[in-house]
């Protein structure tokens, strides 16, 4: 059977699209938690898919597994609280690492919530220096709930498929060198994957970004080549000639003034760039004195076994000199192998499986251990063709009492004293 017409924006999930949320819902082997449980939120993910498959079987098999991957997610990051961080209360926002706009009350002809942002002040050098990259995924992840959660109120109010329709302003503001590297290396390309087609797709649609200079085009198509089917259609550009296109289907007085609208109210909160001498620096000596060296080769993965008690603390720190995917996994000891790859897939994710760089700023966090059995932290460098890449790290496991033992590569462990 080939797929039937999506439901567009402000309407009713049609017939056939309700069919296609009970056949997904069929297919999925992670609990799904009542908060997210909607069949709009479910039905994001087919649209996602029926960008590139045409054949119901097909959206149906890649929803689900699409969907399965996100409620891991939800659940590694406790996603699913009745309170998750605002806007206000986010890092990257408290820290004024990225600019703030406030998503509106307002839509646009088709139930889409209004979201503007003024994007000039932004620096990716403040970000990439200041924080972790993990701790960088974090904090977009509770953006994009927070994001999520506005969305479904209003579609749960009006009984209307829905998005936000993101107005992102690039007037003033310049191109240099980092911002290239970021733009030509794929990390842009990766965050964009990561959050606005694996995680949330159908989210954000449309993202325009208007007023844009003449050196974006390069980078745009450098991105584009690297995204998914839907693309072009999702993320659109526009020089200074786009209120038009905008008042087709926004009212005038719910564009603000700086865009040539005639609402007042609308602002956005700048990004502060951060001084060099103000940038991340190493101050451990006592722990880069002991790091492990750990190589990955390329198009491979390794990982350490760690066992731990319910009530534990895992903890670790370590540095690399690439990208490399790190996340922790889990499983009942009586259920562990003896592999040397890891099926990660039929694990639980405890730990958020995401891209990191910890060569500007090194990653260090810890966690508790919610139940007893097998951990594995994973490194894995799959995406490289050629290059190994290198984490130097410590990985530590802290009893009830106090008592800390480190963690070594080759699966013993030793006395630490070293507090992570």
């Amino acid at each position: 059977m080939t797929k039937s017409s999506p439901t567009p924006h402000g309407q009713p999930l049609t017939k056939d699209a309700k069919h296609l949320v009970s056949e997904v819902r069929l297919k999925l082997s992670q609990p799904i938690h009542p908060k997210f449980d909607t069949d709009f939120n479910v039905y994001r993910f087919i649209l996602a898919a029926e960008r590139h498959h045409k054949k119901e079987k097909e959206i149906i098999e890649t929803a689900s597994k699409a969907l399965n991957n996100h409620l891991r997610f939800r659940k590694a990051l406790d996603l699913d609280t009745e309170e998750i961080v605002s806007f206000d209360e986010n890092p990257i926002f408290v820290k004024r690492l990225m600019p703030k706009g406030e998503i509106q009350s307002l839509t646009d002809q088709h139930n889409r919530l209004l979201w503007y942002i003024d994007y000039a002040s932004i620096t990716v050098e403040s970000i990439a220096h200041t924080i972790p990259s993990t701790f960088t995924c974090k904090c977009q992840f509770w953006q994009f709930e927070q994001m999520l959660r506005r969305v479904m109120e209003h579609e749960e109010k009006t009984g209307k498929f829905s998005s936000l329709r993101h107005i992102i302003d690039l007037d003033g503001y310049d191109l240099n060198p980092f911002t290239m590297l970021f733009l030509s290396s794929g990390a842009m390309a990766y965050y964009t994957q990561l959050f606005h087609f694996e995680h949330y797709p159908e989210l954000v649609s449309p993202c325009e970004t208007v007023n844009i200079p003449g050196w974006v085009h390069m980078p745009y198509k450098l991105i584009r080549g690297m995204m998914p089917a839907g693309f072009t259609d999702r993320f659109k550009l526009y020089d200074k000639k786009f209120l038009d296109i905008l008042k087709e289907e926004i009212d005038v007085k719910n564009i603000p003034v700086t865009l040539g609208g005639e609402n007042k109210d609308i602002r956005c909160v700048p990004a502060i760039k951060v001084p060099e001498e103000k940038y991340w620096q190493p101050t451990d000596n006592d722990i880069l004195a002991v790091l492990e060296s750990f190589p990955v080769p390329a198009r491979r993965a390794r990982h350490f076994i760690i066992e731990a008690k319910e009530g534990e603390t895992l903890s670790w720190y370590f540095r690399t000199d690439g990208d490399l995917y790190f996340g922790v996994f889990y499983q009942p000891s009586d259920e562990a192998k003896q592999e040397k790859d890891l099926d990660s897939d039929s694990m639980e994710l405890v730990y958020p499986f995401v891209k990191v760089a910890a060569k500007l700023v090194h990653e260090r966090d810890t966690m508790k251990c919610l139940k007893s059995g097998r951990y594995y932290a994973l490194f894995c460098n799959r995406h490289a063709w050629i290059s190994k890449k290198t984490a130097d790290l410590i990985v530590t496991v802290t009893n009830d009492d106090g008592e800390r033992r480190r963690i070594h590569a080759d699966g013993t462990h030793s006395k630490c004293s070293l507090l992570i």
